[in-house]
């Protein structure tokens, strides 16, 4: 056994106060652990850590201490356990090889004594941390025991951390045990009278007199000295405490003997376990550990505060906003920051006029954190005033003043780019085409924007034209906006025809977006294109040519199998833009609605909403379903989405936290219900009744569902291909217009089998980082259709990492999925889907330099084979009587070349500036209207028109 026996891994400091060399530094080693089971290691040192900081007087010394754990491994579980022992005991006999050696037993007599190679130990928390004043060794057993000395040793018995808190008395602080026995009550036959000679540990003596008892200085003078005696020195003492709890006096009994030998008080955490340390062991302990702490440090990071940009409300009620007047604090006591004055100007205070702050855990600096609130009024107005928050503790008042002000609600624009090539007219896998696919979607999408917001469409196939200017959409379901667009989404325009020319797409929407921003009435705050296309760019411009030239945000959706879409150009394009890619796969019917809420959650990153929950389900006649969502504090509004193709066939209600149910007559200044093909909505304002703020906000709501008819009656109208037996598919989808946000993003390090998919996400509560309050976790599905979840890493700032290997060819896509409790305690999810895709040839360079490019030059060689210099006139007169024209030839061949040209003028021409010349043509063609204009029209014409 011994060094022989395992490793040691390494150190982590786990309690940071600041340098070693000024902190009173504990170093904690494991033993009995593999390298299998470190992990259960560190939750013992945790649970160990969180006693002690809770235990007086260390929570009030804490700031001067640095805990330190190092990782050892040994080759087997547990620790030595003699068969025998001096306390007639019966062990198991094992002797398992472990690094240090810990064995119960260790003095021949006593089983509980649980020691270990001191010596070994001792040397590897020096060579861990030469400034330790303090090792403690935890083994890994769940019998009961310990023991003190030069290092403390521990188990992990039920009670472990208080065995390990008293056996660091003994090492820490050259404390004595206080019972009166050694190997128990009634077991012991020599332990009767206390020994001649004073103990030198600073808790037991063998002195009453009160003027030179060690500890008289806490005695009170109408104590009796002795307290208590032991009337039977043949035995343990069993009379019940004459006095007091907490009165200090010389209570007979202690270091191992019945009578002869006194403790300060009746019980101490050196007596028995679970009990506080008296008096006498507390102020050792406080003199000990005193000089180690840092001075006092409160630092006001906030002295103003200021709401500024707060959004009008949705549908009428204000938005709530949150900021905290935030108190830097190092600290070794418990402070109290409170609100003594104010808020004035119209003010709240969310979450109470005081904030609580002990000790900092882990950092030398901890954080006090009063809320205010201000909720919007209506755009233009100012609010101002002042808070004055006093610390008891110090006494020092710190006065902040607080501005706002309230503006209009950000508006975005959208365009759509959409693909009309001839490949749209293939099924998408559940019976439908993929134009039908895509005009069920963005129908839903049209039909779910926020009033204010604009929506423009694009079309391409291997040109690209501007089907609607960029329009604001009006109020739901009767606006001129949503109307236009939907008569574009469903009319001839979108019929297939025609290549793949992404990029000119691309292009068009954002000529589309400048467009409607030039207008300047109405300014939208963000603008964002949304591409939808099936197949793989083949026509210039590409993607990586024109990519640099756009400024909005960019979301694509890629309909069918990555091998049959330009997945590397669309990753490399929104990824730079602020976007993502989210590729379908086939859409069979029971993933038939997937596009729809790939759509809808674009949109939620368009409206900087977040994504609450999305669950699928079926409803048969069995009565009505319940499907819960939480809401926290932090959202603002609300929109619950039902997704069914038999929405008419479906009752949809909301339940809020305390019971109410509101319905689609429940309309009103916070309360919108909307229902279209596919689709029904309610869109919230939180709280949602004024008359029931409370039970209408934070907590557990439910969108409840139930059929309107019975199934009899609706399996009429229930396809197959759209349900499960005679049972109504639908999905709800949440969204949450908060200050809670989240946020997910995958990057693959290629597009091949093999390659490498991380995923981050990031979680913040009114700006500040969620930390420690949330579990992030992402079910994955690969291209099998095989299901595993990953779990993400939390990191300081409220940031979760994982990373995973795609092993097989095909789409991988990700639920990424948020579980936690927002700062005020209630509870939350969020959620985003994310898709990667691997197949082979994947890396294979994305298009670009544009048949522009290559185009002309071989537009020159043929200009140069046909011309003169190498056609004489002979051959000319040839080639006629043969049938072929030349002349026919070399007029296809320029206006073929002219075409070329003018795609690539449209390509520069988003790129750069047109710098006007003298030349009234060069400025008629720098028009991108022209430009599209003559591009539409000679896509019109074949060669032989050309010719004629």
């Amino acid at each position: 056994m011994s060094v022989g026996d395992g490793f040691v891994v390494g150190t982590t400091k786990i309690v940071d106060h600041g340098p070693a060399t000024a902190r009173w530094n504990m170093v904690l080693l494991g033993d009995g652990y593999r390298s299998s089971e470190l992990t259960r290691y560190h939750a013992d040192v945790q649970t160990f850590i969180d006693k002690l900081y809770s235990t007086a007087p260390f929570s009030s010394l804490w700031c001067g201490i640095n805990i330190y754990r190092v990782d050892v491994a040994s080759n087997e579980s547990g620790a030595g356990d003699p068969g025998t022992c001096g306390d007639h005991s019966t062990g198991s006999g094992a002797t398992p090889h472990t690094y240090f050696d810990a064995t119960f037993c260790s003095d021949g007599n006593a089983r509980r004594l649980l020691s270990c190679n001191n010596t070994l130990a001792l040397d590897t928390s020096q060579a861990a941390l030469p400034q330790v004043n303090m090792t403690m060794v935890i083994v890994n057993t769940s019998e009961y025991g310990g023991s003190g000395g030069s290092i403390a040793t521990f188990s992990t018995a039920s009670n472990a951390a208080e065995i390990g808190i008293h056996e660091m008395g003994h090492t820490a602080f050259s404390f004595a045990d206080e019972y009166e026995y050694y190997l128990g009550c009634g077991v012991d036959t020599d332990r009767d009278q206390h020994p001649a000679g004073e103990p030198s540990q600073p808790n037991v003596t063998l002195n009453t007199n009160r003027a030179t008892i060690k500890w008289g200085s806490l005695i009170a003078a109408a104590t009796a000295l002795p307290t208590t005696s032991n009337p039977n020195c043949s035995n343990c003492d069993t009379q019940s405490n004459p006095v007091s709890a907490t009165t200090v006096g010389a209570f007979e009994g202690a270091h191992y003997y019945h009578c002869g030998c006194f403790r300060p008080q009746y019980t101490c955490r050196m007596r028995a376990l679970s009990n506080p340390f008296c008096a006498v062991c507390s102020q050792v302990i406080t003199n000990t550990l005193l000089p180690y702490s840092p001075p006092e440090i409160i630092t006001l990071t906030t002295p103003s505060i200021a709401f500024t940009n707060i959004a009008e409300g949705i549908g009428g009620t204000g938005v709530t906003n949150y900021r905290a007047v935030v108190f830097e604090v190092s600290t070794c006591r418990h402070l109290d920051f409170r609100i003594t004055s104010g808020p004035t100007g119209g003010f709240g205070t969310p979450f109470g006029a005081s904030a609580p702050l002990d000790p900092p855990k882990y950092t030398a600096v901890g954080e006090a954190r009063v809320w205010l609130s201000y909720t919007s009024t209506h755009a233009g107005d100012h609010a101002s005033g002042s808070v004055t928050i006093h610390c008891d503790q110090t006494g020092a008042d710190y006065v902040i003043p607080i501005v706002a002000n309230t503006v209009a609600r950000p508006k975005s624009a959208v365009t759509f780019v959409f693909d009309h090539s001839g490949s749209m007219s293939e099924e998408a896998g559940d019976g439908t085409t993929k134009l039908q696919k895509l005009r069920e979607a963005a129908n839903i999408f049209v039909s779910t924007m926020l009033q204010g917001d604009g929506i423009g469409i694009v079309r391409f196939d291997d040109t690209a034209q501007i089907l609607m200017p960029v329009t604001d959409v009006g109020p739901p379901i009767i606006g001129g906006g949503r109307a236009t667009a939907t008569g574009f989404i469903n009319g001839p325009q979108l019929e297939p025809a025609g290549s793949t020319s992404i990029g000119a797409g691309v292009l068009q929407g954002k000529l589309n977006l400048d467009a409607a921003q030039a207008l300047g009435t109405p300014h939208y705050d963000t603008t964002a294109v949304v591409v939808l296309t099936d197949g793989e760019e083949n026509t210039a411009p590409f993607l990586a040519d024109v990519s640099s030239s756009i400024t909005a945000n960019t979301f694509a959706v890629g309909l069918g199998i990555p091998a049959n879409i330009s997945v590397p150009a669309l990753t490399a394009l929104t990824a730079g833009h602020n976007g993502y890619l989210l590729v379908t796969g086939i859409l069979t019917p029971d993933q038939s609605a997937r596009l729809a809420k790939y759509f809808l959650q674009i949109l939620a990153g368009v409206t900087n909403a977040d994504v609450v929950v999305d669950p699928t389900g079926y409803l048969t006649d069995g009565g009505e379903q319940k499907v819960p969502f939480f809401l926290n504090e932090g959202d603002m509004g609300a929109d619950i989405i039902l997704l069914t193709p038999f929405v008419y066939l479906v009752d949809f209600q909301v339940e809020t936290p305390d019971g109410r149910r509101i319905t689609s007559s429940s309309v009103g200044t916070t309360v919108q219900f909307v229902t279209s093909a596919g689709l029904s909505y309610y869109r919230m304002s939180l709280p949602a009744i004024a008359a029931d703020p409370n039970g209408s906000h934070a907590g557990t709501w439910n969108a409840v569902l139930k059929l309107r008819r019975r199934i009899a009656s609706v399996s009429s109208f229930v396809s197959n291909q759209q349900s499960v037996g005679q049972a109504v598919p639908y999905n709800v989808v949440v969204h949450a217009y908060s200050n809670l946000k989240f946020r997910a993003h995958a990057h693959q390090n290629s597009f091949e089998p093999g390659a490498a998919v991380s995923i981050d996400a990031s979680l913040r509560q009114y700006d500040y980082p969620l930390e420690g309050l949330a579990s992030v976790r992402a079910d994955i599905t690969r291209p099998d259709n095989s299901v595993f979840t990953l779990p993400l890493k939390e990191s300081p700032g409220g940031q979760f990492d994982a990373q995973f290997v795609t092993a097989q060819s095909g789409l991988y896509t990700m639920r990424v999925r948020a579980n936690g409790y927002s700062l005020r305690g209630v509870p939350f999810t969020r959620e985003q889907t994310l898709s990667a895709a691997v197949y082979p040839g994947g890396n294979r360079p994305p298009k670009s330099g544009g048949g522009g490019l290559d185009g002309q030059k071989l537009c020159s060689l043929l200009s140069c084979l046909s011309g003169a210099k190498v056609i004489d006139e002979k051959l000319v007169s040839l080639l006629r009587e043969h049938g072929f024209h030349i002349e026919a030839f070399r007029e296809c061949l320029a206006a073929f070349c002219r075409s070329l040209q003018i795609s690539e003028a449209t390509r520069q021409a988003t790129q750069t500036a047109v710098t006007p010349t003298a030349n009234p043509l060069t400025q008629i063609f720098a028009d991108p209207q022209v430009q599209t204009a003559i591009l539409e029209m000679l896509s019109r014409f074949s060669p032989d028109d050309i010719a004629k």
